[in-house]
């Protein structure tokens, strides 16, 4: 399965987190408020959020809610969807095994495959549209890290006799070849996890459009009460902005092609970091709201380079 024959108005991208606990579904949640405030600025004909696999609880759910305290019915034409799931809060590739409800990369590719161009049939997407102001917006929120397992099947090709097969996050959804938009790990210790996991979808040949950090919690250096606090991820953000930078420079001295760098380098907003969470429970309506201009940027954003990603015919 492949996203070619999509139409070119609408802007799909993949969320992936570094790790779990990092803040995919808060910022899956903030991409679709802004996606819904541009609808009601005239730009905007749907918006939906996909979650493929879901493990305990309801990410939709957690989607659902934080954008159920908008003006002017945004939530009319937002549409929230999870394909697979199991009861068990834990790995898919366990939790589809212990529930004897295996799932396979195939099935999860082409259902999603499937979803995307149902997506634009409901919205009867196609030329009487006015093209300029007609758009779609899709959110995929993957589960886990990076390289986290998906849901396990016996029909999958990596099956032995020991075990069902399954792949990482990064592998499954490859065929699909979906932009993303990545969250960084914003705690102490995320640089190297980010860096890792950045690496693995550049590998893949995954373009990342956009970073973002929340920042984590803030811890006192050494000393006196009265010392600076450290802010780790706005250090983890400069970091990664640091690393892009230099490894610019090797790659374009070895060779004089596009790198997998440019697209987080043509953009300063490419790499952001948001500030703390409150603590939960949620909603987090305040936290958003004073975010709101952040995530319509980041909106603004993917929707510009979602074009530019049509026209190198990865569609």
């Amino acid at each position: 399965s492949s996203s070619e024959g999509l139409h070119p108005r609408h802007r799909v991208h993949l969320l992936f987190g570094a790790n779990t606990d990092v803040g995919k579904s808060v910022i899956s949640s903030g991409l679709v408020r802004a996606a819904a405030l541009a609808k009601n600025n005239g730009c905007q004909s749907a918006v939906n959020y996909i979650k493929p696999l879901q493990c305990g609880g309801s990410d939709e759910s957690f989607v659902l809610l934080n954008n159920d305290h908008q003006k002017g019915g945004r939530m009319n034409d937002t549409h929230c969807h999870t394909l697979f799931s199991w009861k068990t809060p834990a790995s898919p590739h366990l939790v589809s095994r212990w529930e004897n409800a295996p799932v396979s990369d195939t099935e999860v590719v082409s259902k999603l495959s499937l979803l995307l161009r149902d997506i634009e049939e409901r919205e009867n997407f196609n030329d009487n549209n006015n093209l300029e102001t007609a758009t779609i917006t899709t959110i995929i929120e993957t589960a886990g890290g990076v390289l986290s397992p998906s849901s396990s099947s016996p029909l999958n090709k990596t099956t032995t006799s020991d075990h069902w097969g399954w792949s990482t996050q990064a592998d499954l959804y490859a065929p699909l070849r979906i932009p993303v938009v990545f969250v960084g790990d914003g705690r102490l210790g995320g640089i190297s996890v980010t860096l890792s996991s950045l690496e693995a979808l550049w590998s893949r040949s995954y373009r990342v459009d956009a970073v973002v950090f929340i920042e984590g919690e803030n811890s006192s250096s050494t000393g006196g009460g009265d010392s600076d606090s450290i802010q780790f991820g706005k250090g983890n953000a400069e970091a990664l902005r640091e690393y892009i930078s230099m490894q610019q420079q090797i790659e374009c001295q070895r060779s004089n092609g596009s790198s997998v760098f440019e697209s987080l380098l043509q953009d300063e907003g490419a790499i952001m970091c948001l500030p703390p969470l409150p603590p939960m429970p949620v909603p987090l309506d305040d936290w958003y709201q004073s975010n709101e201009g952040s995530f319509s940027c980041l909106h603004e954003l993917l929707h510009r380079k979602g074009g530019r990603f049509e026209e190198r015919t990865y569609w």
